[in-house]
């Protein structure tokens, strides 16, 4: 999870840079969430992960800006879906079943770019789009996700959602109880970050090739 958070959170301090090349120091906060809301004809559920999960919260992330879009080199990244609690545990169960867990342990995020505009009426406050290839049981789809962030001093909240038929994954909405209880096939994920930001002056005789250094890119650790 934490190279997810990192991205999102850079991509905003890197369009008020003066550089094409920022670097800056990340701590994830503990009360960063992604989540998955669904629905049955007959009531909710919710699943999530929460920032208390990681392990090492710190780090220091490069990026490079062409005009308004932010590209990484380091662009690939997994989700473990047993990292995923829920209150409702049977719900749990079923949403381990129906993405085949056994088989396929963890999401995969292809970060195509960010996209981000620029806010003239408030400076602490951003929004603008990701594009990411979303890897489900195999399958992969595309989506351009709406972000706003906005910020306190040195400490960014980053918010979004994106609204997915599971059918695109070649999943099957399951029924339970002889048909009494279905699930519908929308979901929406949405995430919640939160990062302590510092920033380093950039150096412009720093290589693009050198992208990003975050470690290991998988949200698990």
């Amino acid at each position: 999870m934490k190279s997810l958070f990192i991205l999102f959170l850079l991509s905003f301090t890197v369009l008020n840079a003066s550089f094409t090349q920022t670097t800056v120091s990340v701590n994830v906060q503990k009360n960063s969430s992604i989540t998955i809301n669904g629905t049955t004809n007959l009531l909710s559920f919710r699943l999530s992960q929460s920032g208390d999960k990681l392990t090492n919260r710190n780090f220091i992330v490069t990026a490079v800006q062409t005009k308004n879009k932010i590209i990484l080199s380091q662009n690939q990244h997994s989700i473990l879906v047993a990292d995923f609690t829920s209150n409702n545990k049977m719900a749990l169960r079923d949403f381990l079943t129906l993405v085949k867990s056994n088989t396929y342990p963890a999401f995969h995020i292809q970060l195509n770019y960010f996209e981000i505009q620029s806010n003239t009426d408030n400076v602490d406050f951003s929004k603008g789009n990701v594009s990411v290839n979303l890897t489900i049981t195999g399958k992969t789809k595309k989506y351009n996700i709406p972000i706003n962030s906005n910020h306190e001093g040195d400490l960014y909240t980053l918010n979004g959602t994106e609204k997915i038929d599971i059918r695109d994954f070649g999943l099957v909405p399951p029924i339970e109880m002889m048909g009494l209880i279905r699930v519908n096939e929308w979901i929406n994920i949405d995430f919640n970050i939160i990062c302590k930001i510092t920033s380093f002056k950039a150096s412009p005789e720093l290589n693009a090739s050198n992208v990003i250094h975050s470690g290991n890119s998988d949200f698990s650790n």
